[in-house]
């Protein structure tokens, strides 16, 4: 029981360098993000002149924060696996 718990909970943050609280906030707002993009999605849906880029744009920014955020965390967790990669 203590190993699915672990699994359910704890497994994917400790694979991505975060505590559970820091992975609950991160994908979290990472969450109400997309949220926003489908709201303007929609939006255009309705209205094609309105959000005629918002939505792709805020993808595209959303992806660069992700992986910036998650190579930092990378790199400041095990700077020396970051520099072999680069070799």
């Amino acid at each position: 029981m203590n190993k699915f718990f672990y699994n359910a909970l704890l497994a994917h943050p400790a694979a991505v360098n975060e505590s559970y609280t820091e992975h609950l906030f991160a994908a979290s707002r990472f969450g109400m993000r997309l949220l926003l993009m489908a709201g303007a999605c929609f939006v255009h849906a309705l209205v094609p002149c309105l959000f005629a880029r918002k939505a792709s744009d805020m993808l595209h920014r959303l992806h660069d924060d992700m992986y910036t955020y998650r190579a930092a965390q990378l790199d400041r967790e095990q700077p020396h696996q970051a520099d072999n990669q680069h070799q």
